[in-house]
């Protein structure tokens, strides 16, 4: 995923730009307030100020069955254009996606189960999250298939209000779903940064 304004967004293996509302290093006010753990957010976990939570998930794609629907209903699964990344209400990539905006038989233009809508800040309590995803390719599985996906991290303030609830949110909505399978998943604690004549994890350990 970019993580500068000058970095362009990559594609996943559905052919898709991957990333596109990740927090940025710019925008310094949103990392403090998604990402970086403040001074008494878990009374239990002070060491934990100024570090992180860092969630890791293997998605396996199902990128044959993928390929095989047509790009209008890939469009609809995702809510964005396949060729700039724009939401389907129009403009840019970066264009804020009208959710309310009409579309075919009176439903929205961008679908009620699109993954853009379901993950996006706006129905999910402001949430961001600071992401890294990598494509990877491992062969082929027992019935010949890709053993190919997308390695998932993101760094968020608080997995329980940052990730979580988007996560179910996923599992029982996104219309993606039917062409993911999570195969690996773990949550880390990362320590802050140390200066000089700290060791790393110093507040836990000392």
């Amino acid at each position: 995923s970019s993580t500068t304004v000058d970095q362009s967004t990559p594609r996943n293996l559905f052919g898709f730009k991957d990333g596109t509302m990740n927090i940025k290093a710019e925008e310094s006010s949103d990392v403090d307030e998604h990402v970086w753990v403040a001074p008494g957010d878990d009374e239990k976990a002070d060491w934990l100020a100024g570090g992180s939570y860092l969630v890791a998930r293997r998605f396996n794609m199902t990128i044959e069955v993928w390929d095989r629907q047509p790009l209008g209903d890939q469009e609809a699964f995702v809510g964005r254009t396949k060729d700039t990344g724009a939401p389907l209400s129009g403009g840019g990539e970066h264009t804020a996606p009208d959710f309310d905006m009409p579309g075919a038989d009176d439903q929205p233009v961008i679908p009620v189960d699109a993954h853009v809508r379901l993950v996006h800040p706006d129905f999910n309590d402001g949430a961001r999250m600071l992401r890294r995803g990598y494509n990877f390719v491992d062969g082929s599985n027992s019935l010949g298939g890709l053993d190919a996906g997308l390695f998932f991290l993101a760094f968020v303030r608080n997995p329980d209000t940052h990730f979580i609830p988007i996560q179910t949110k996923m599992a029982a909505h996104d219309a993606l779903m039917e062409y993911l399978k999570v195969n690996g998943s773990a949550l880390f604690a990362v320590p802050p940064g140390i200066g000089e004549g700290e060791y790393v994890g110093q507040a836990l350990f000392a």
